[in-house]
């Protein structure tokens, strides 16, 4: 496989997967992973995004790749309690992106033509962040790459639909940017679905703008008296509505601090890991599902490593679904 000249210029390569007490009767996700410059094609590509210029608090999220995919050592490719294992997906790690710190706007650019050549290659891209301003290009690829309307699945403790801060882009404007900015194609607020929001975190005005817009908000009180599993039935349904394809879209400060500690805005009275593990294993099976980021993971903030183990778990799901989603 072959990305055009422009997006394998914006690739830098990521270091390799290890493995982590060796067993004969195991099988690592390292020992299944492929070289995608050697590989006809590719299921699911892993892309780093290492940036956290337009994080607004607590920065350190451009390290997260490179943790989420350290915590991967313990990976296997079984998981009992799904009877379900990863033998014959086709994953490559495609690296990070060349990202350039003081240019917000060049750094999304660039996500947006490596992304966009990926998916375009029948990819299903799993990107690890970065702060969850980088949304914005990434479901902009998606878009580029369908000739309808693309519905997003959001976990998040913020709404993420703020104007501007100082007039500047920033990690809590990338969901008004998509409904915008976009001269085709743009997100429509009645697809958009944010889940787990939480907290003395926003303002009454973002709040009336999501009620006017239409956009869906299940408040994290909510997922736990109803249960995650009825939650996720409603937002495919809305995410689904007349749509191309759906993005899923992860900050990990959507978890409850105690399972996420090392992000930039940590979540007292958040989601659990069952929550957002069950919740990804649901919608990445989706004949829709097209995609997932997976951001703010801030390995300076956090506590023995365990906001980046979570994340790895977050990854292995996703990477599940979607080969039962492809393949059965």
């Amino acid at each position: 496989m072959r990305l055009n000249e422009e997006a394998e210029r914006y690739l830098l390569p990521a270091k390799g997967y290890g493995s982590f007490c060796p067993d004969d009767y195991d099988v690592k996700l390292a020992e299944i992973m492929g070289d995608w410059r050697q590989m006809d094609t590719v299921d699911l590509g892993i892309v780093g995004v290492p940036f956290d210029t337009s994080v607004m608090y607590r920065p350190g999220c451009r390290f997260g790749p490179e943790s989420i995919r350290n915590s991967l050592v313990f990976a296997n490719i079984y998981e009992p309690s799904l009877d379900f294992d990863l033998k014959g997906l086709k994953i490559s790690d495609f690296g990070n992106i060349d990202v350039i710190f003081t240019d917000v706007l060049e750094t999304h650019k660039r996500a947006e033509i490596v992304i966009t050549e990926i998916i375009k290659q029948g990819v299903t891209p799993l990107i690890l962040g970065g702060d969850h301003g980088l949304t914005y290009p990434h479901v902009k690829s998606l878009m580029n790459n369908v000739n309808g309307n693309v519905g997003v699945i959001m976990f998040d403790a913020h709404l993420d639909v703020r104007k501007n801060h100082h007039g500047m882009i920033s990690s809590g404007t990338p969901f008004r940017r998509l409904m915008e900015e976009p001269e085709r194609n743009a997100l429509q607020p009645k697809n958009l679905v944010e889940i787990g929001i939480n907290g003395w975190l926003a303002s009454k005005y973002y709040g009336d703008y999501c009620k006017e817009q239409g956009i869906t908000i299940i408040p994290a009180r909510e997922v736990h008296k109803r249960g995650i599993e009825d939650v996720v039935e409603q937002a495919l349904e809305i995410a689904g509505d007349g749509t191309e394809a759906i993005w899923i879209s992860v900050d990990i400060d959507c978890l409850d601090s105690a399972y996420a500690p090392g992000t930039c805005a940590p979540n007292p009275g958040g989601l659990t890991s069952y929550h957002l593990l069950e919740a990804i294993w649901t919608i990445g099976q989706h004949p829709l599902c097209r995609g997932m980021d997976l951001l703010e993971v801030s390995p300076p903030w956090d506590v023995q490593n365990l906001t980046s183990l979570t994340a790895a778990s977050l990854c292995m799901q996703f990477i599940g679904a979607t080969k039962k989603r492809i393949y059965g």
